[in-house]
């Protein structure tokens, strides 16, 4: 076996000192461009590897941010982790990325598993709005923890995330814009801090609304329950004007439900949704949604895991975005 290749090697190669090759192979955003393309080449063609344990030891960082969220399978929560991913890596760091399955048991083991991998902090989308509490506040004592979108508010860490009282308003107020009088709710039960607040803010909107009293049909954050919710509506009849979706995996089903029953959206029913994720550009028709800053939270998640007090001893911090309902064909373009 060869001798290793060390960075006094890499920085001969690219005619550079020392200390820059260090830099640039380190991650280190200052560098001359020129020259962080010489390191990095002679990096590649002479197969140099950094030991990173050993780095970490020495700098006590890794470069790198542990982040855990309920579903993969959920398209935002996809877009969430591109977005913290595009964050990091313009700074040089790196993603480690854990699903915790739905389960408060399974979050608390990745967190755990992320903490012994030594990463310089953790972005955390709640899977509870109270279950999921001791194993952040227990994660907060040992490192940089923000919570994402939800909120467990018994973690005490700090928060980044969207108005979803002001999201649901904006949602109210466009269906009334278009004459519907009757509108019904298809959510989660309010577990999390999101589906809490987006039912909360529904059924003070509609209270007294002149109206009969506003369905709500309550399940959790899936297509599956999105398909038997609407079955539930579909039978119950007659119809309401509008219905309002707490996301866009329960809308997809909703509206393939009402097309099934020869229902049409947006004449006969009007649908708008939460997250606007992109599922809503494949339906038919269009779904109106709610988007969320993502790449802004993204970036506020990162500045307050990078702003992070030493001691810890501070009050949480908050930061709340405005989302933007996205008018699309399922409420009617014009």
């Amino acid at each position: 076996m060869g001798n290793k290749v060390t960075v006094r090697d890499v920085a001969a190669a690219a005619g550079v000192s020392p200390a820059t090759a260090s830099r640039v192979l380190s991650g280190y955003p200052s560098v001359n461009p020129e020259m962080a393309r010489r390191v990095t080449e002679a990096s590649t063609r002479l197969g140099y590897s950094a030991n990173v344990f050993a780095r970490a030891l020495r700098t006590r960082r890794t470069d790198t941010v542990g982040m855990v969220v309920p579903s993969i399978g959920n398209p935002y929560f996809v877009g969430a982790v591109e977005a913290v991913e595009g964050v990091l890596s313009g700074s040089g760091r790196s993603l480690i990325l854990c699903d915790s399955r739905d389960s408060v048991a399974t979050e608390a083991a990745r967190v755990s598993l992320l903490l012994n991998r030594m990463v310089d902090g953790l972005v955390v989308i709640p899977v509870s709005a109270e279950e999921s509490a001791p194993a952040l506040r227990a994660a907060a004592a040992q490192s940089r923890v923000v919570q994402l979108d939800r909120i467990a508010e018994g973690a005490r860490t700090d928060f980044v995330g969207a108005d979803d009282y002001d999201g649901v308003h904006q949602c109210i107020d466009h269906l009334r814009d278009r004459g519907c009088r009757t509108i019904a709710y298809i959510g989660a039960r309010p577990t999390t801090s999101t589906a809490a607040q987006r039912l909360r803010a529904f059924e003070e909107l509609t209270r007294g609304d002149g109206g009969t009293d506003a369905p709500v049909y309550l399940g959790e954050f899936s297509a599956g329950w999105g398909a038997e919710a609407a079955r539930h509506l579909l039978e119950a009849g007659p119809l309401p004007d509008a219905i309002v979706c707490g996301a866009d995996v329960i809308a997809v089903s909703v509206l393939t439900a009402l097309r099934g029953a020869g229902v049409e959206v947006p004449v006969q029913v009007k649908v708008v949704s939460y997250d606007d994720s992109g599922l809503g550009l494949l339906t038919v028709p269009r779904l109106t949604s709610v988007r969320q800053p993502l790449d802004v939270m993204a970036q506020e998640a990162i500045r307050l895991l990078d702003t992070h007090p030493e001691d810890g001893a501070y009050p949480p911090r908050k930061s709340i975005f405005a989302p933007q309902l996205v008018i699309r064909d399922s409420t009617g373009l014009t």
